[in-house]
């Protein structure tokens, strides 16, 4: 991205999750890198829900995208050991990242070919039984598995044996998977088995906000309808929870409304929109 639009901005958020978030009736805060732990705690406390978007950022970065998740994760899993519902989602890139801090910063990762590839799901036995699934529609759930209508853009995967060598099977519920070109089965979906955290490999949001025309983003009826199933379903997660911000002025300078996105698209960006952040 930095090659594509040189600045002095220090992160970036893809407009398509503001879009996807907003889609199901939620408003947006963008969180950013490089802050104090106090900014972290104050921002928990604050909104519903946490998201890890996907991209491209390394996890060893000093005061990038995973050292604020750690702070934001930290605190998720004690407002829900406390008993507050809190829900976090992590896509693609947030996907392998939830398994990097649920295993105390270790990238369990294996190498794999799933890019740019639209697929549907192999659900794992039970997967109807799981928070995530439970509640969706017979349709929903034949079109998640008989239509290509989840958009993998990935060199990097979860398998199962990843998850049961770092000893987080114990507390991760894996309810589908995929296979890679090379036939490498890989972990689709999971879930928390006690805690509201679930990842997803794949990007809902790009079946209706990313549109590059070299990218296999399935934009048919279906696929939009999967798209703001989990829309859908995260946000009703987060509505679980009473956090709020201490007064109306610090929610409103908060919001993504305080910032503008940029027309990435028509210069060969993968995402259509960005919003670019200096602070």
């Amino acid at each position: 991205m930095q090659e594509k639009f040189p600045g002095n901005y220090t992160s970036y958020v893809p407009a398509s999750y503001v879009k996807y978030i907003e889609a199901a009736g939620a408003r947006v805060v963008p969180i950013k890198i490089n802050r104090t732990a106090s900014y972290y705690e104050n921002l928990v406390n604050s909104v519903n829900g946490i998201l890890f978007p996907g991209g491209a950022a390394s996890f060893t970065a000093i005061g990038g995208y995973s050292a604020a998740a750690w702070e934001l994760y930290h605190h998720a899993i004690l407002k829900n050991q406390a008993g507050v519902y809190f829900p976090v989602w992590g896509t693609c890139l947030g996907f392998e990242l939830l398994t990097y801090l649920a295993a105390q910063r270790e990238d369990i990762r294996t190498d794999c070919e799933a890019d740019n590839v639209a697929m549907p799901l192999q659900f794992k036995p039970g997967y109807n039984t799981s928070r995530l699934y439970a509640n969706a529609s017979d349709a929903i759930l034949k079109i998640l598995t008989s239509e290509n209508v989840t958009a993998n853009f990935h060199h990097f995967c979860i398998t199962e044996a990843n998850l049961t060598q770092a000893k987080l099977d114990s507390d991760w519920r894996v309810t589908a998977v995929n296979k890679d070109t090379q036939g490498l089965e890989f972990v689709s979906s999971f879930e928390h088995k006690q805690y509201p955290i679930y990842g997803v490999q794949f990007h809902p949001e790009k079946n209706a906000y990313e549109w590059k025309r070299t990218n296999n983003n399935p934009h048919t009826a279906n696929a939009i309808l999967v798209q703001q199933y989990f829309a859908n379903f995260f946000v009703n997660e987060a509505r679980k929870n009473s956090h709020q911000f201490p007064s109306p002025e610090e929610e409103d300078a908060a919001l993504i409304y305080n910032y503008q996105a940029t027309y990435t698209g028509q210069h060969g960006s993968a995402f259509e929109q960005c919003y670019f952040f200096t602070d």
